[in-house]
C-alpha cells in the first residue's frame, strides 16, 4: 500500500485539507523519499522554473494513501507495460498505478508545446492489435495493471488493427479490460462499413488531451456503436418521405465558423443520427430547390439519442438525435468535404462552406 505518515513529511510550504482535517495535498521545499511498489520516488520540491507546473507535489486520498506524485525530475517507473519515464504518476486507492505522464510541463508564453515536444521520447509499445513507436502524453491503467487508454502526443500518428480494419489513429485509443479496442480516433477520414452503408468517419473537433473519449466506438464483441462523419446522409422512408442530413456550422474560436460533424449511434436494428441540421426547403437562400416530397427532419420532438451506458463517448448534453429503423429506410451516403474551408463572409447567397 502507498501510505505516508504525513507528520513525517519535511518542508511543507502549503497544503489543503478535507472537511474532516485530513491532508488533501501539499507543496514541498525539502527532499522527501516516497517508497512505492513501483520504486522510490522523490516528489517535487525545488524551484519549478518556467517549465514545470506549480502543482501540489503530493495529493492524498482521505485515508492518507497517496493519490498522485509530481516528481522532482523525470524518473523511470516499472509498470505493467515495462519501464517508462514519468514526471507525474497517479494511483488508485489500493496503491496500484492509475496513470503515468512522461512529461508534465506547463505550456505558456515562456515554454511552447514545440519545446516540450523536443523533450518527449518515442516509446515502443506492443499490443495484440499492433506494435508501434510514438511519443505519448500519458497512459491510463485499470486497477489490475492492464492498459485502459493511451494518449498520443499532438500530431503523432500510429496505425493499428481495429474491428473496422487497419486504421490510422491520432489522439489515442481506449481498451476494454480484456485488451480489446473500445474506442479510437481516426487520424484522417476513414471509410467504415456500417449497417446503413459505407461512411467516412472523422471528427475534426475531437478533444486532443484525453483518449478516454473517442468518436469511433465498439462493444466488447467488436460491433460498431458510434462514429462521427462529415458525409451527407439521405434517408428515404417507406412512405416516400425523404430527409437530408448534413453537417452544420457554428461560430468558431479561432475562425468565424467551424464545422460540426454528424454523430451516428447504432443499435441492433436502429440508427440514431444526432447533432445535425436538416435542409430548410422553404429557405430561398439555399442554392438547390427541393420542391419534391422531401421533408425536413423535425427535431422538435422528444426523440433522444440511444444511451449505450458507457463512459467512452458522452453525447447526451444538448445533442439532438432522430432514430430510424434501418429495415424501414433506404440510406444514401454522399462523401462530404473534408478539406478545411474558411467562410467567405457572404451567407446571403450561400452554397455551403461544406
Amino acid at each position: 500500500m502507498l501510505t505516508v505518515e504525513t507528520s513525517g513529511l519535511k518542508g511543507i510550504t502549503s497544503f489543503t485539507t478535507y472537511d474532516g482535517g485530513e491532508l488533501k495535498d501539499c507543496k514541498l521545499k525539502e527532499y522527501n523519499l516516497i517508497h512505492t511498489k513501483y520504486g522510490d520516488l522523490v516528489p517535487q520540491y525545488g524551484n519549478p522554473g518556467f517549465r514545470k507546473k506549480q502543482l501540489a507535489a503530493l495529493s492524498f486520498y482521505k485515508n492518507g494513501k497517496i493519490k498522485s506524485i509530481s516528481l522532482e525530475q523525470q524518473t523511470e517507473i516499472s509498470t505493467p507495460m515495462g519501464i517508462l519515464p514519468a514526471e507525474l504518476v497517479t494511483f488508485f486507492e489500493d496503491g496500484s498505478i492509475n496513470s503515468l505522464f512522461p512529461l508534465n510541463g506547463q505550456i505558456s508564453g515562456f515554454w511552447s508545446e514545440e519545446e516540450e515536444g523536443k523533450l518527449a521520447q518515442k516509446l515502443h509499445f506492443s499490443f495484440p492489435f499492433g506494435d508501434f513507436c510514438a511519443k505519448i502524453i500519458g497512459l491510463r491503467f485499470y486497477p489490475d495493471g492492464r492498459v485502459r487508454s493511451l494518449i498520443l502526443w499532438p500530431n503523432e500518428r500510429i496505425i493499428i488493427d481495429t474491428p473496422a480494419g487497419k486504421m490510422p489513429v491520432r489522439i489515442g485509443f481506449r481498451l476494454f479490460e480484456d485488451g480489446s479496442i473500445k474506442s479510437v480516433e481516426p487520424a484522417e477520414p476513414f471509410l467504415i462499413e456500417t449497417p446503413i452503408g459505407s461512411v467516412n468517419t472523422y471528427d475534426a473537433d475531437a478533444l486532443g488531451i484525453d483518449a478516454d473519449k473517442n468518436s469511433v466506438c465498439f462493444d466488447e464483441k467488436g460491433r460498431l456503436i458510434s462514429l462521427c462523419t462529415f458525409d451527407i446522409i439521405t434517408v428515404r422512408k417507406k412512405n416516400g418521405e425523404k430527409e437530408i442530413i448534413f453537417p452544420t456550422l457554428r461560430p468558431g474560436l479561432t475562425t468565424e465558423y467551424e464545422k460540426v460533424p454528424i454523430k451516428l449511434f447504432f443499435d441492433t436494428d436502429t440508427v440514431s443520427i444526432g447533432d445535425t441540421k436538416s435542409i430548410d426547403y422553404n429557405d430561398s437562400t439555399k442554392a438547390a430547390d427541393y420542391n419534391d416530397n422531401t421533408k425536413a427532419t423535425d427535431y422538435n420532438d422528444n426523440t433522444k439519442a440511444t444511451d449505450y451506458n458507457d463512459n467512452t463517448t458522452d453525447y447526451s448534453g444538448d445533442a439532438r438525435a432522430v432514430n430510424y429503423k434501418i429495415a424501414e429506410c433506404t440510406f444514401l451516403i454522399m462523401r462530404g468535404n473534408y478539406m478545411e474551408t474558411k467562410s467567405c463572409g457572404d451567407c446571403s447567397s450561400c452554397k455551403g462552406c461544406m
